[in-house]
């Protein structure tokens, strides 16, 4: 299959999955307002940081490893499971300590957190694994179709009881159990297509110190990366406090990066071709002309943020929701930057210079935060915006910079503007052979 014809379908059904995922994120929105929902997702933001070191980020050497056919894909549907068994018993001890020794919380309050952390956890983990399998076979449908299909499940649901009086529990418990039910899907879904149930078998002791040795080369990268991403959350909560304002910029914040969606699609089929050896001069040219488009699709989004962004984020999200617009603004430039910062760390990381991508997190992670300090106390949420923005495209310029070493351009080619950039698009999309 042509990287095209993968791009073609990797759209195609993932593009169907986030759009049910922003349905969800409306419907949830719209009831929980600014204040409600801004909760959940500040907690879903903690909860990913436990993910993340609890788990070594096993995932990266997975998905590496599995992009390049290197260890067998049913001993890793079968480390999956196990992996995510060690992982939620592990998230459970760190939770009940926290929340009960630490926090000294009521029981009731604290056995709630240990069921959103357990299921976000353990669903994010399958969800990662699985999908990673499912790619590497070509199989974009599937997996897309079963998580999209379960999301309008989920949105039908808080819809139909939004109204009645225990409404609020039942829908913070839906959304939280409905990951691990997307997760627990796809894991069967996989093994029993795939013929892995016939035999059981895990990675064996040198497969998994390749995996071990991968992980924690990217654990660094991840945790500079998650932090970078979303440490302004925190600045925000300290300086601002943990109300509407909250709400709204991690709202804005979501919206902005739901520009990145189409980037990480394309990233989850770069890494593949590039890890697996094959058409990296495509993967090369094909990087160049979605710079190009990226470039003209953010500068679009902007002005019309700037013409239609208030009263539109008011219909959809409610009026809670009435200071997104300027921050949303604000971050689209830093959100052009990481849209090609994504694809140029998925090349990085097929080519195995993991190093990259940590060096350059970690100059963008530096910036984010000093210009945090120096301006959420006074600026608020458009002072996180504006440093994320800045940030974000300090770690562009630096993976620019390698991504030039690597793969020879000339720098006016990043702004060529050509409508053959556009057929390019329009080929994929309807099925046909395209020619970069």
């Amino acid at each position: 299959m042509t990287f095209e014809k993968l791009l073609q379908q990797s759209l195609l059904w993932r593009g169907f999955y986030f759009i049910t995922l922003l349905l969800v994120n409306v419907v949830l929105s719209r009831y929980l307002q600014a204040e409600g929902s801004g909760w959940i997702y500040y907690l879903t933001n903690f909860f990913s940081l436990i993910l993340l070191l609890a788990s070594l980020s096993m995932e990266s050497g997975y998905t590496y490893y599995a992009a390049g056919y290197i260890i067998n894909h049913n001993k890793l549907a079968w480390f999956s499971l196990l992996w995510t068994l060690v992982i939620g018993a592990t998230v459970a001890v760190v939770i009940y300590y926290y929340f009960g020794s630490f926090k000294k919380i009521p029981a009731k309050e604290a056995n709630n957190y240990m069921l959103y952390s357990l299921t976000y956890v353990c669903g994010i983990l399958l969800i990662n694994f699985f999908t990673v399998l499912f790619y590497a076979h070509k199989n974009f449908l599937l997996p897309n179709l079963l998580m999209g299909m379960l999301n309008l499940l989920l949105a039908i649901l808080i819809f139909s009881i939004r109204k009645k009086t225990d409404a609020y529990p039942i829908i913070v418990n839906s959304y939280f159990s409905f990951i691990l039910l997307q997760g627990i899907v796809l894991a069967i879904a996989f093994i029993w297509l795939n013929g892995s149930f016939s035999v059981f078998s895990l990675p064996n002791k040198k497969e998994f110190g390749m995996l071990l040795r991968y992980s924690l080369m990217a654990l660094a990268g991840n945790l500079l990366f998650f932090f970078m991403y979303k440490i302004d959350y925190w600045f925000v909560k300290h300086y601002r406090g943990n109300g509407a304002e909250l709400g709204n910029y991690i709202q804005a914040s979501k919206l902005a990066q739901m520009v990145l969606i189409i980037p990480q699609i394309l990233a989850s089929v770069i890494f593949p071709q590039t890890a697996g050896g094959t058409q990296q001069n495509d993967v090369g040219r094909s990087i160049l002309v979605l710079f190009r488009l990226l470039l003209q699709v953010i500068g679009v989004l902007m002005l019309a943020t700037l013409l239609l962004g208030q009263p539109l984020f008011i219909f959809v999200f409610g009026t809670t929701f009435n200071n997104i617009n300027m921050p949303f603004l604000m971050l689209l430039p830093g959100i052009f930057s990481m849209s090609v910062t994504v694809l140029l760390a998925a090349f990085f990381s097929g080519h195995g210079h993991v190093k990259l991508n940590v060096i350059g997190t970690g100059i963008g992670l530096l910036v984010v935060v000093v210009l945090d300090i120096l301006w959420v106390k006074d600026y608020g949420i458009r002072g996180a915006a504006a440093a994320s923005s800045i940030g974000y495209s300090a770690f562009l310029f630096y993976a620019l910079w390698y991504f030039k070493k690597i793969y020879s351009f000339k720098v006016k080619e990043m702004f060529c503007f050509s409508l053959n950039d556009w057929r390019w698009v329009k080929d994929i999309l309807v099925h046909k052979n395209s020619k970069l």
